[in-house]
């Protein structure tokens, strides 16, 4: 009982956070969260395009959303990791964990490409400004 709450809770969260991108268009200002990093030091992060990508995703415009950030289409990885992290941390089965190792090599591989996305999308001058959400 308490695992169908906890999965029950876990898809309307999810629910309510697609059904308010596939409403909310991020494009139009104040409508989307702002990028702290961003504000900070006025580059672009990794997930930087990231809402924009996905309310356009939700709509079928597959181009616009990876125009926005190409990382979008790595969002079934992200729902397995959810799956894994609740069946291994929440209700404790280990079995999960066994198969769900990552090797260091992996993490080092994940590292890598998110910090050289972060910094060949931040050079100002083409092909990389292809790398960047648009204004």
């Amino acid at each position: 009982m308490k695992k169908m709450l906890i999965w029950s809770l876990i898809i309307c969260i999810l629910l309510l956070i697609s059904v308010f991108y596939y409403f909310i268009d991020p494009e139009k200002p104040g409508m989307g969260m702002p990028c702290t990093f961003k504000a900070a030091t006025g580059l672009n992060c990794v997930g930087c395009g990231g809402q924009r990508a996905f309310h356009f995703l939700l709509h079928g415009d597959f181009l616009k959303a990876a125009r926005y950030n190409f990382l979008i289409y790595l969002l079934p990885f992200f729902m397995y990791l959810i799956y894994i992290i609740v069946e291994v941390y929440i209700f404790k089965k280990e079995k999960h964990l066994a198969g769900f190792m990552f090797s260091n090599k992996l993490g080092i591989t994940v590292l890598i490409v998110a910090v050289s996305f972060m910094i060949l999308r931040n050079i100002p001058c083409e092909p990389f400004i292809y790398l960047s959400p648009p204004n």
